[in-house]
């Protein structure tokens, strides 16, 4: 927490480590933890951008294979909004230890094969989730084409999603939304709101 800041609301998310279906992994003895940057928001902003900051300081620390956060063990996330001289801002912190495949495990975005809703393989094959993607930061919907949307999809991907990492929010990537919703008990409406995104990058 920054000086000055006046903690009004400190949220904690202890997750459950949870390998991804059918993998064996090779995990790090020592956990790594990162922060977002401030946010207005906690669910479209701080949250999914500490998955970002996490995934990223794992990417740099130990290279390609180890930054799927769903494959990560002793998994947890903190969360606060504080006050500074631009209002109230939101952070999130998450540490987690990290895991990659173990011999013949797969790719980084685990369970590729998955549930298969999406439409095909990917246009990225090994499922790497460029450092200068954005956080998403607005409810995602059907139509929509940003780099936020190809976020989503590489969130679905891990989630066990087979869909292309294009950008393009169409069909497949609206049914592996809905998918994921009904299984989540969350409102089944085919977009990535706050609610959906939180799950996809607990």
């Amino acid at each position: 927490m920054k000086s000055g800041w006046k903690v009004v609301l400190l949220a904690i998310a202890a997750v459950a480590a949870t390998a991804l279906p059918g993998q064996a992994k090779e995990c790090r003895d020592e956990a790594i933890t990162a922060t977002s940057r401030e946010y207005l928001s906690r669910s479209l902003g701080a949250f999914p951008g500490s998955w970002s900051a996490w995934r990223n300081k794992v990417k740099d620390e130990l290279g390609e294979g180890w930054q799927a956060w769903r494959r990560a063990e002793d998994r947890s996330i903190r969360c606060e909004q504080g006050v500074s001289s631009g209002g109230k801002r939101w952070t999130c912190t998450r540490s987690a230890r990290p895991c990659r495949p173990g011999s013949g495990g797969g790719t980084d975005v685990g369970g590729g094969s998955g549930t298969g809703t999406g439409g095909g393989g990917s246009t990225n094959t090994g499922g790497e989730l460029p450092n200068d993607l954005p956080t998403i930061d607005q409810v995602l919907r059907r139509g929509m084409k940003n780099a936020q949307v190809e976020t989503l999809q590489y969130l679905l991907r891990e989630a066990g999603y087979d869909i292309k990492l294009d950008g393009d929010f169409g069909d497949a990537t609206e049914k592996a939304v809905r998918d994921f919703q009904r299984k989540n008990d969350l409102k089944v409406d085919g977009r990535a709101g706050p609610d959906t995104i939180e799950a996809l990058t607990s």
